[in-house]
């Protein structure tokens, strides 16, 4: 169990600087905005935008690489919010002009926070919901315990040569710091 652990707590400390090293931020300079207002014009507009953006702008990484965010997303970044609903549902007749790089007016931030309301409130059932399965999930397997290195299966899962290679590195390394103490 302490080999299991230590192994584990080798794999994080990896994942943490692997994660500092590669991280990326987030400036309002990387928001790149179209200065026309037209709602027509703008979508024929942004579209080709997006795909002319630079692959390594913060935005376009986040949003296109599927990890988070998507192109709605981006679009009421640097385009227009669009129209938002009230609370039972309904289309509001006024749609949001202004994005939120440039900022919203005072009529436009109360016409949008119903929206975000129910989306940070829909977030939180969905969160409570996961975090209770998994809770049930461990009080169901916490009496398992693994006793073998090979379980003899037939089946495997093939790593490519660079997983393998680090996979490997990483066990090695960890077998022999677990030999020194």
């Amino acid at each position: 169990m302490a080999y299991t652990s230590h192994i584990l707590d080798q794999v994080k400390t990896i994942m943490f600087q692997q994660a500092i090293a590669t991280s990326i931020s987030l400036g309002i300079d990387d928001l790149l905005t179209i200065p026309s207002k037209g709602c027509e014009y703008l979508r024929q507009e942004m579209n080709p935008n997006f795909r002319m953006t630079d692959p390594f702008n913060p935005v376009h990484m986040m949003s296109f690489s599927g990890a988070r965010g998507n192109a709605s997303q981006v679009h009421q970044l640097v385009g227009m919010r669009g129209l938002m609903s009230d609370p039972q549902g309904q289309m509001i007749d006024l749609p949001i002009q202004s994005n939120l790089r440039e900022g919203l007016s005072l009529t436009e931030y109360i016409i949008s926070c119903y929206g975000a309301r129910k989306g940070v409130v829909d977030t939180a059932v969905r969160t409570s919901d996961a975090g209770y399965l998994t809770r049930r999930l461990v009080e169901i397997v916490q009496h398992i315990v693994v006793r073998r290195t090979d379980c003899g299966t037939i089946r495997v899962v093939h790593l490519g040569s660079a997983n393998y290679v680090m996979a490997e590195v990483l066990l090695m390394g960890a077998w022999s710091n677990w030999e020194k103490l």
